[in-house]
């Protein structure tokens, strides 16, 4: 039995208002708060892959459950209007059976797992970043209470998390991709960024969830993940300005970079390098559709 899910990034969020996720069974539409209570299912298919839902879909993996992965969530918009059909959870949910099976990408065990591993470095190298940014406006304000010294063990600290991370991410097909793409040899931006970005998804979607729109999608955003995107977005900043003809990234960047000032110019990066993370995403995709042994 194959059930077709709109999937909730809140479900099982109770510091955010919850939204349950939307099912489709092929007879009926019913809601769950976890994946988990879905029952008697052999396949599971859904739209978004949310952070948030990572436990939930690795739970089913390890029940034997197949779940399948929307490859680009356009497909469900051409649906609705080739249907004359208003958008909604619950005709999404019913859509989703519509879209041929090679519409998904079949998720593993080992994907998920990996992504789970990698969240208590990505929350630590978080922590130990935004302390040593809170010591260093303490310390810049004159309040030296012998700060300098825990600066330089927290940089030391969090340099030696990010190769942490970076190692872990060195042979994944996006992470490559993308630092290729931007130029770069190797970035802890870019390595959580390519694992916690829901890259299949629509730019348009992508810019609400990191609060890239003209109202800030109203504060409903992803501020951690705008924190990584604006860090990256700074650091090709510096390196363009401090490597000039050596740095080998788009020359749309460079365009940018050259002819705005530095917040101006680090605020119209930040869409750009999310185009070229998305595409990333695809090349790596199908990079991995012709060469199957390859990660």
């Amino acid at each position: 039995m194959a059930s077709y899910v709109d999937t909730s990034a809140t479900a099982t969020n109770g510091k955010k208002k919850r939204k349950p996720h939307v099912v489709f069974d092929g007879e009926k539409v019913f809601e769950v708060n976890k994946l988990t209570k879905l029952k008697d299912v052999d396949e599971v298919f859904i739209d978004t892959l949310f952070l948030d839902i990572y436990e939930e879909v690795l739970k089913l993996l390890k029940r034997g459950v197949k779940v399948y992965l929307l490859r680009d969530t356009k497909m469900l918009k051409k649906l609705r209007m080739e249907n004359n059909m208003k958008k909604s959870d619950e005709v999404d949910a019913q859509l989703l059976s519509m879209v041929p099976k090679d519409g998904f990408r079949l998720l593993m065990v080992e994907e998920l797992e990996f992504k789970i591993k990698l969240r208590p470095l990505i929350n630590k190298y978080r922590r130990v970043t935004r302390w040593r940014a809170t010591l260093k406006k303490l310390l810049s304000q004159g309040f030296d209470y012998n700060l300098k010294e825990s600066i330089r063990l927290m940089k030391n600290d969090s340099y030696r998390i990010s190769r942490e991370i970076i190692k872990e991410v060195a042979d994944n097909n996006i992470y490559r991709e993308a630092c290729r793409l931007l130029g770069l040899k190797d970035s802890v931006e870019v390595a959580i960024l390519t694992v916690e970005l829901p890259l299949h998804l629509p730019l348009n979607i992508l810019k609400k969830v990191v609060g890239l729109t003209p109202n800030r999608n109203e504060g409903r955003f992803n501020h951690r993940i705008r924190g990584h995107l604006s860090q990256l977005a700074t650091n090709i900043y510096l390196n363009a300005k401090r490597w000039k003809d050596k740095w080998r990234g788009p020359e749309e960047f460079k365009e940018i970079i050259d002819s705005l000032p530095q917040e101006k110019a680090i605020y119209k990066l930040q869409p750009r390098i999310l185009k070229t993370l998305r595409k990333a995403y695809f090349l790596a995709n199908n990079q991995t559709i012709n060469n199957p042994a390859d990660r």
